[in-house]
């Protein structure tokens, strides 16, 4: 039998390890020796939690969760039943994965175990006004994509119909205003007229939205110095800075250049044993909000930066005309992340060096 973990956290009386889930979570709840004092699977709800912990009675608690895409609501409930809440980041609790049996509960008491021994991996927890910031972006940027999506079903569309009159104009934006007058006048059969003016309306809507967002970008970039210097690198906009302030939120959270990298996801992994040394693809952790402006911005940044230029150039000629160009943008992407380091820790605008 397996003997119960005591605890090495000075000044904590009660460890709770929850493991949530969308409707349920699994709770278990620990003294200093080890001993479980309550253990349940409840409704992730804020009054389950609050009844099943029940009064404190004068002791400390320190509550452990893993992070997920639905941590803000338990951690704003925890904060109010425990004296300390830690978030770990499940990329580095490798050990729940690992166990020859894997259940919630288990998962639960090994939070708590981890919480009593020190060993928490903590994920960062930004604060209100971040997360609020964060996901105003993020919408902005789902809007985008959905316009996006929109203009390639109404491309779709018209293409079936090369002969439509009046004569499609030669415009490089079919959704500039020449294009939109046509795309309201073209005539098509009566099916496709009707799918066609579906989907203008949608992206007309989509347009509005993404216009109001705009205005709302452009006050957060007057309002915080930060996103004007991460403004003036090439390939960032207005909203690509106000995106990647968002989601690093406090740089100073990365030790190094290379910590900030390797948490935007733009670095291979790596298979070392012994003699092998294998890379991998791209681990992808981190925010994929971020990883995904910094590999968006790759591009336009190669157009207005010889050494970014140079920089993919070189890599497309190493990898070749097939791989070479997604490889490059990555390299280059993540040679913006470097840059997007340095202008927040010396709080600057972009220079050439």
């Amino acid at each position: 039998m397996a003997q119960p973990v005591r605890a090495l956290v000075d000044g904590v009386d009660e460890f709770i390890g929850i493991d949530h889930h969308k409707k349920r979570c699994q709770v278990m709840v620990k003294d200093r020796q080890g001993h479980v004092l309550r253990r349940g699977n409840i409704p992730t709800q804020r009054e389950a939690l609050e009844r099943f912990l029940g009064d404190r009675n004068g002791a400390v608690r320190l509550a452990v969760f893993e992070a997920g895409p639905r941590y803000r609501p338990l951690y704003r409930w925890l904060a109010g039943l425990a004296d300390q809440v830690v978030m770990a980041n499940p990329g580095r609790l490798k050990i729940i994965s690992e166990t020859a049996y894997k259940d919630d509960a288990i998962d639960a008491e090994k939070l708590a175990d981890f919480g009593m021994l020190g060993m928490v991996p903590e994920a960062y927890v930004c604060g209100d006004e971040a997360w609020d910031r964060r996901q105003g972006l993020r919408q902005r940027a789902a809007l985008v994509k959905m316009q996006t999506s929109v203009k390639n079903r109404v491309h779709a569309l018209v293409d079936q119909h090369p002969n439509a009159l009046p004569a499609r104009p030669e415009a490089t934006d079919l959704f500039g205003s020449l294009g939109m007058q046509w795309l309201r006048e073209v005539v098509l059969p009566e099916t496709d007229r009707g799918r066609l003016d579906q989907l203008l309306e949608v992206y007309t809507f989509l347009h509005d939205q993404v216009r109001q967002s705009d205005a709302q970008v452009r006050q957060m970039v007057k309002a915080d110095v930060r996103c004007g210097y991460l403004a003036t690198m090439p390939g960032i906009g207005d909203f690509f800075a106000a995106l990647i302030l968002a989601e690093v939120d406090d740089i100073r959270r990365f030790p190094t250049s290379k910590d900030f990298v390797s948490y935007t996801g733009l670095v291979p992994g790596r298979d070392r044993s012994d003699e092998v040394d294998k890379p991998r693809r791209m681990h992808k952790r981190g925010s994929k909000w971020l990883r995904w402006a910094l590999v968006e911005a790759a591009i336009p940044a190669t157009r207005s930066n010889l050494a970014l230029k140079n920089l993919y150039d070189r890599v497309v000629r190493k990898k070749g005309p097939k791989a070479g160009p997604n490889v490059a943008k990555v390299a280059v992407a993540r040679k913006l992340a470097e840059i997007v380091y340095r202008i927040l820790v010396e709080e600057r605008p972009y220079e050439v060096r």
